[in-house]
């Protein structure tokens, strides 16, 4: 409950620089996140241990998460799924060991299956060698970029007729597993003019077939893991990947093995990437923003966590409490005069459709938005 007794604040009169985010926040992508360090400051300044902080409209959720760091209370409520969803398992604590365990299980199972259609012949000594990302103009791969443990090297090639033959293969062959067919749609309308290409219509039409496949692969073997907080933790790390495994991805001639979701738009570039799935998947698991580094992290940074099924548990024990929820109706679901500091940063109106391009994402997640 909120005292009514007046308190005296310093208050921030100077700028705060943002500082860059440590690696719990570089897990997953998330649009126009706030820097951690500013919204820390803002806490820390006017609140107090144990308050309750909350941030109506908390995207990728660093309010809530700083608050807990800081030893309040933090509450992040979100209309979008997908935004609550990466708060969460941003904050939640992860056995490290447990997850390098079942990676090593997925690779076992997984990763042979996958190289088998990124393989390709090294142009130096001819033996067989990795690819790193192929790039397409439109609908045609113009040049390979691969490594070769034979050689040691990072190489690049235009594709040669074996390469073009593995592409038709992989065109052709069927996909096992369940992957995404969503439309890009409301209620049977496309989004509103300008979030994507009008050639993609479905989620699937923004993977070639060779990563569909992949990532369809990868998608199976997480969803086997039996214990729900591990299974979601690698699913987080999937979602992560999955942008930068579509067609979404620029060539950029400073970094032509790179890929990034460029737009905030599903567009399609005239020249894109393709990059090896396997290689990505590994990357989101044991990269420098991958799960391992990012838990580790939240691990340390985060003291105690105990999450609450509803908001009345913050008065027992409990420290954050999540929830997808609409902001206009907030008296439904916290109690009047029970919050302490309120720091949001609302949806930027038509600059950013954060639900059409959530739904990418939410797809994979199975998620209705």
């Amino acid at each position: 409950m909120v005292s009514t007794k007046k308190v005296k604040f310093e208050h921030i009169n100077y700028a705060t620089v943002a500082k860059p985010h440590t690696p719990m926040y570089l897990i997953h992508k998330y649009w126009a996140r706030k820097p951690h360090n500013v919204v820390s400051e803002y806490i820390k300044n006017y609140t107090k241990e144990g308050d309750i902080v909350l941030d109506p409209f908390c995207g990728s959720g660093p309010t809530p998460i700083e608050a807990i760091k800081l030893g309040r209370k933090g509450v992040g409520i979100d209309l979008d799924p997908v935004a609550t969803f990466i708060t969460r398992m941003t904050a939640i604590p992860a056995d490290i060991s447990k997850i390098k365990t079942i990676f090593e299980e997925i690779k076992k199972n997984c990763k042979e299956q996958i190289e088998e259609m990124y393989k390709t012949k090294c142009k130096k000594c001819g033996k067989f060698a990795s690819i790193i990302c192929t790039h397409w103009e439109n609908s045609n791969p113009v040049k390979i970029y691969y490594y070769c443990a034979n050689c040691s090297k990072k190489l690049d090639k235009k594709p040669d007729e074996e390469d073009l033959k593995l592409i038709k293969k992989t065109e052709k062959m069927e996909i096992s597993y369940w992957y995404p067919t969503q439309r890009l749609a409301y209620n049977g309308e496309y989004f509103q003019e300008g979030t994507h290409d009008s050639n993609i219509d479905s989620i699937d039409k923004l993977f070639t077939k060779r990563n569909l496949i992949s990532l369809s692969i990868i998608f199976n073997y997480i969803n086997k893991i039996n214990e729900d907080k591990t299974r979601n933790v690698f699913l987080f790390a999937f979602t992560s990947l999955s942008h930068l495994a579509s067609k979404m991805t620029p060539v950029r001639p400073t970094r032509p093995m790179s890929s990034f979701w460029a737009m905030h738009r599903y567009w399609v570039p005239p020249i894109f990437m393709e990059s090896n799935v396997w290689n990505l998947f590994d990357s989101a698991i044991n990269g420098n923003q991958g799960i391992v580094e990012g838990k580790i992290d939240s691990n340390t940074q985060i003291k105690y966590y105990k999450e609450a099924k509803k908001f009345n548990d913050l008065n027992d024990g409990a420290n954050f409490f999540i929830k997808t929820y609409n902001a206009l109706e907030l008296t439904e679901i916290i109690s009047k005069d029970s919050v302490d500091y309120v720091f949001t940063d609302p949806p930027y109106g038509g600059a950013v459709q954060y639900f059409e391009l959530s739904t990418l994402w939410a797809s994979w997640l199975k998620m209705d938005l």
